[in-house]
C-alpha cells in the first residue's frame, strides 16, 4: 500500500514546497486531476490530503479520511489569561448590530476575516447565510504573528508570517522564540485534552498586552509560511486518519 497525500489540483508555493519535501519521505504526494476527483484505483492508497478546505472536505469523502479539526467553537471556550482578548462564538445575524468588530467565520471560508465598522460592511453580505457561525472579537494591536506546526503537544516548525502590519516571515529574535516556546508550554499543558494530535496553532504578540492565541488551524490546509516543510509535511500528514 503507498502512503499517498492528494494536493489540490491548484497550484501554489506551499503545495510546491510539500512536493519536493516528500521526495526523501515516506509519502507520495499525487495532484489527480483538476475535477477534485480522485480515481477508483488510489482512493485505498490515499492516507492524507493538503489544499482548500472545500477541496480536503471533498476528497476526505471520496477516501474516508477524518481530517482533524479542533470543535467549532474551541477558540470561544480558552481563558482571556491565554488570548488576552474577549470572543464570542454564534450566528452572523446575532451579530448584525455590533460595531468596530474583528469577525472571521469558523469554519469554510464564505467572507474574508477582518475588522468591520459594521457588520454588514462585509463583501456579499446581502447574500452571506445569515446562520453561519462566527468569531468576534474585539480590536487588538498585533505587533508579531507566528505559524506553528503542532504535533503531539510539540511545536514541529514555526514562522512568523506578519510584523508590525507587514507581511514578514524573518526569524524570531532569541527573545521572541523564548516567549513564544514559554508561551505555549503553558497554554499547551491547560489546552492539549481540547486538541488533535496534529494541528496548526498562530500565536503572537498583542501591544501592551504580551503573548497571546490568535487562533487554532486545521494542518491539512494551513499554509506554511517559511516553515520547514519537511516538519510540516510530517505533521499534515498526521491531520488526516484513514478510516
Amino acid at each position: 500500500m503507498k502512503n499517498i497525500i492528494a494536493l489540490s489540483p491548484m497550484y501554489t508555493e506551499d503545495s510546491n514546497l510539500l512536493k519536493k519535501a516528500s521526495i526523501n519521505s515516506p509519502y507520495e504526494l499525487s495532484r489527480f486531476n483538476a475535477k477534485w476527483n480522485v480515481p477508483e484505483e488510489f482512493r485505498a492508497d490515499v492516507i492524507g490530503v493538503y489544499g482548500e478546505d472545500i477541496y480536503a472536505e471533498i476528497v476526505s469523502e471520496q477516501c474516508g479520511l477524518t481530517l482533524l479539526k479542533p470543535q467549532d467553537n474551541w477558540l470561544a471556550n480558552i481563558s482571556e489569561k491565554f488570548t488576552k482578548r474577549k470572543i464570542s462564538y454564534g450566528l452572523l445575524k446575532d451579530y448584525i448590530q455590533k460595531e468596530n468588530i474583528f469577525i472571521k467565520c469558523s469554519d469554510f471560508k464564505s467572507f474574508k476575516a477582518g475588522v468591520y465598522k459594521k457588520v454588514t460592511d462585509i463583501h456579499g453580505f446581502d447574500s452571506l447565510d445569515q446562520n453561519a457561525t462566527v468569531f468576534i472579537s474585539e480590536v487588538v494591536e498585533w505587533q508579531l504573528e507566528v505559524r506553528c506546526f503542532v504535533f503531539n503537544n510539540e511545536i514541529k516548525t514555526f514562522s512568523s508570517y506578519w510584523r508590525n502590519n507587514t507581511f514578514d516571515t524573518s526569524s524570531l529574535s532569541e527573545n521572541e522564540q523564548q516567549g513564544l516556546l514559554n508561551f505555549f508550554k503553558d497554554f499547551i499543558q491547560q489546552y492539549a485534552d481540547t486538541l488533535p494530535t496534529a494541528i496548526v496553532l498562530d500565536f503572537g504578540i498583542i501591544k501592551d498586552k504580551g503573548w497571546a492565541l490568535i487562533e487554532a488551524n486545521p494542518a491539512w490546509c494551513s499554509g506554511l509560511y517559511a516553515c520547514d516543510p519537511e516538519k510540516a509535511l510530517e505533521v499534515i500528514a498526521k491531520s488526516c486518519i484513514k478510516n
